[in-house]
């Protein structure tokens, strides 16, 4: 899976996916996923059909211990936006955050 082909989702004000650009804003999610179907389906049917799907595997259980939650300063945050060339916007964009979300951790730790 490439980050090209990556397709970053957030549930609009109407409960609806929207595709969130990489400039932070969000429009109605084009595709071929028929939301309408999939909200009639049961979690294991979902589970299924996921791992079904090569693009989409689940994770196994066994294999979730491998994930680590990174916690970062202020400071490492700020680092890596710099070095990145991003804007605070375009920075939080990227990584599918609120600017304000941003400006607040940082604000809020230095």
């Amino acid at each position: 899976m490439s980050a090209a082909r990556t397709t970053r989702v957030a549930v609009g004000r109407d409960g609806r996916p929207r595709q969130r650009l990489p400039d932070g804003r969000t429009v109605p999610l084009k595709g071929r996923t028929k939301w309408k179907r999939l909200a009639g389906m049961t979690d294991a049917e979902v589970v299924t059909r996921a791992r079904r799907d090569r693009d989409a595997r689940p994770v196994p259980r066994k294999h979730l211990a491998e994930f680590h939650r990174v916690s970062l300063t202020a400071e490492e945050v700020r680092a890596i936006r710099r070095q990145s060339g991003l804007s605070q916007a375009a920075f939080a964009a990227r990584y599918s955050r609120e600017p304000r979300a941003v400006e607040r951790a940082l604000a809020a730790e230095g």
